[in-house]
């Protein structure tokens, strides 16, 4: 359990990832539906609180919080690798996650700007990864982007659920370390 703050001029968030409860408020609805989708599935309970001016600075400094939180989860005996492939209604996502250290993100999919931008979708898990160290791929087809997005951040809980799952005594790489 890491506690994280960020404090800028432009917001103030407090983010806590494996928490005692799940506490989740950052002023934008559809964001938090997100953020609390992800707890649930993930199994992983959150106290994500933020404030701020603006949707963009909100989704991303929640981003850089959450990813710091995340890298500081013991690796040593995790599995490493995720995967998940989620349907929804209409749509159907696919994740797969490397926590090698290394956070790069790739995307495919045509999503549409719904109840937040996919500019701001695309940005918070880019720059999750950067902070986590998650080597994340994540693929979406539908037609709702409601559906399309909330199916990505299932996906993602799983495949986090099941790479952090504690398996064994050793770090899962031929190098003996994952930073």
């Amino acid at each position: 359990m890491k506690k994280v703050n960020r404090k800028t001029y432009e917001t103030e968030v407090l983010v806590i990832f494996n928490s005692e409860k799940t506490e989740i408020n950052t002023g934008i609805d559809f964001f938090d539906h997100m953020l609390g989708t992800l707890s649930k599935i993930s199994g992983f309970k959150m106290e994500i609180l933020a404030k701020g001016k603006d949707v963009h600075h909100i989704i991303e400094d929640v981003a850089i919080c959450l990813g710091k939180s995340i890298s500081e989860v013991e690796k040593r005996g995790i599995e490493r690798f995720g995967y998940a492939i989620v349907p929804m209604d209409e749509s159907v996502a696919i994740c797969a996650i490397d926590f090698s250290g290394r956070g790069f993100f790739v995307f495919e999919g045509d999503l549409k700007d719904g109840l937040i931008r996919v500019e701001d979708f695309l940005h918070f898990f880019d720059t999750l990864c950067r902070n986590s160290g998650l080597n994340l791929y994540l693929a979406v087809k539908g037609r709702n982007s409601h559906h399309m997005m909330e199916s990505c951040f299932k996906a993602f809980a799983l495949s986090l659920k099941q790479a952090l799952r504690k398996t064994g005594e050793d770090y899962r790489s031929t190098k003996g370390v994952l930073d």
